[in-house]
């Protein structure tokens, strides 16, 4: 039995590490697409990119994984069954739960290591991730002086260069400097210069030769005067630490949900039920001052008379403070959701593993078609209904239509009851679990009637 373990896994490797690493690459392609306008364009350098890819690529291995499990499980048993294998070890009485002893092991430890990456190290992840996104898209263009064009990425200049000869040589220049209302302040011009940037990138020194510059000079009382200096060498500095890209504080990101390891999102969901708790209270005192009467519901004498004006300003207080207590109201309970969401996510994405490895190894035990065709075809609309219902389930319960747990573990409620059918299928054989036996029922009955 130990010569078929291994056999079984050694046909099974293979494809996983193909299919997971397959849609692992196309996740990370998806997800990066949305940001790819904030991220195109801007010089970053390769080793940013690469950091960028890494991150993205840690936070979404937890749904590559189900989709490599199931169809590594579907090619192994599919080729079993193609090659009669499947069906000689069930007729030497082998059963088919015994077949899946190696694979159910190796599922388990997939979800192990799926646990400890959804509790502790995608979080950490995530919030590297999103500190650089935030990052990139608030960066402003990389330097990049594009001869015979206006470059006006460094604030307040505009700047144009003939011919830029590498490494640092550049003729016919011309540089537009404005002031703080827009208006042009100073005009230089230069046969020739040199570029140079020093090395903590905060300047961009221009040292121009034979050139002359124009300053426009505003007296008191005075029409506009214009100056024309002339120079042999002129010193430019100018100030681009605004350009590329600025790291941020990761700790301005570390109270999201997305960026929370397991016990200090649990300590986050109680205080937020806690804080809701108390304003449920709090708005419940509100509403009975408001609509419980101040004066005794028996009493005989008739209640006080009270001017207009009164009544219109505490009604008109009354309207403000409903309107407060209802959107801080749906505020509250949108955050606390929103945790909740990613708490029970916590363990459906781990428990997502083992279950798509049986529906994989049970449905490629009853097709039992091998190769890379049958199984790729299934297994991605397999994983194209987990995709959808993974969203639709988070947008359901963000809005409160669904309960976080139903939200989060939307897609095992749909798939878990076709793999506990198909595992019943392969194992037990029974008749009541075909098709073709309901309709002889439904006929005998009907005859009967």
């Amino acid at each position: 039995m130990k010569r078929l373990d291994t056999y079984l896994l050694q046909n099974f490797l293979g494809p996983f590490l193909a299919s997971f690493s397959t849609t692992l690459v196309i996740l990370v392609i998806q997800f990066l697409s949305r940001y790819q306008e904030d991220i195109l364009g801007k010089g970053f350098p390769a080793s940013a990119l690469a950091e960028l890819f890494g991150y993205a690529s840690a936070s979404l291995v937890l749904l590559a994984l189900p989709m490599g499990l199931l169809m590594a499980g579907l090619m192994t048993m599919g080729n079993l069954g193609e090659r009669l294998e499947l069906t000689a070890l069930l007729s030497a009485g082998v059963p088919f739960v015994r077949i899946l002893v190696p694979l159910w092991a190796f599922g388990l430890l997939t979800m192990g290591l799926a646990t400890w990456l959804s509790w502790h190290i995608v979080p950490r992840a995530n919030l590297k991730l999103y500190t650089l996104l935030y990052d990139m898209e608030h960066a402003r263009p990389a330097l990049a002086l594009k001869p015979g064009l206006f470059n006006r990425w460094i604030e307040g200049y505009a700047i144009r260069i003939g011919a830029l000869t590498p490494p640092d040589q550049v003729r016919d220049v011309l540089i537009y400097e404005y002031a703080p209302d827009g208006s042009l302040q100073r005009t230089i011009r230069a046969d020739s210069g040199r570029i140079t940037l020093d090395k903590t990138w905060l300047f961009l020194v221009f040292t121009l030769y034979g050139g002359c510059q124009y300053e426009t000079t505003l007296g008191p009382q005075q029409a506009p005067a214009l100056t024309q200096s002339c120079f042999d060498t002129l010193l430019l500095r100018l100030d681009i630490s605004g350009l590329g890209l600025r790291r941020s504080d990761e700790r301005l990101f570390a109270g999201h949900q997305y960026m929370l390891e397991i016990g200090a999102l649990r300590t986050a969901i109680d205080s937020l039920a806690a804080l809701y708790a108390s304003f449920q209270e709090e708005r419940s005192q509100l509403l009975r001052s408001i609509f419980l009467p101040p004066w005794p519901s028996d009493s005989s004498l008739p209640p006080p008379a009270i001017h207009r004006a009164l009544v219109e300003n505490l009604l008109r207080r009354e309207k403000t403070l409903a309107e407060y207590y209802t959107q801080r109201h749906a505020q509250l309970q949108e955050t606390l959701w929103r945790y909740q969401l990613e708490w029970y996510y916590k363990f459906s994405y781990p428990l997502a593993t083992v279950v798509f490895l049986i529906l994989g190894a049970s449905l490629g035990g009853v097709i039992r078609k091998g190769g890379l065709g049958m199984p790729l075809v299934v297994s991605t609309a397999l994983f194209i209904v987990f995709y959808i219902l993974n969203a639709q389930g988070k947008k359901l319960a963000r809005e409160g239509l669904l309960h976080p747990a139903i939200g989060a573990f939307l897609p095992l409620l749909v798939v878990g009851p076709l793999t506990l059918y198909l595992i019943l299928l392969v194992t037990t054989e029974a008749r009541w679990l075909y098709w073709d036996w309901w309709r002889k029922q439904w006929t005998r009955w009907r005859a009967t009637l």
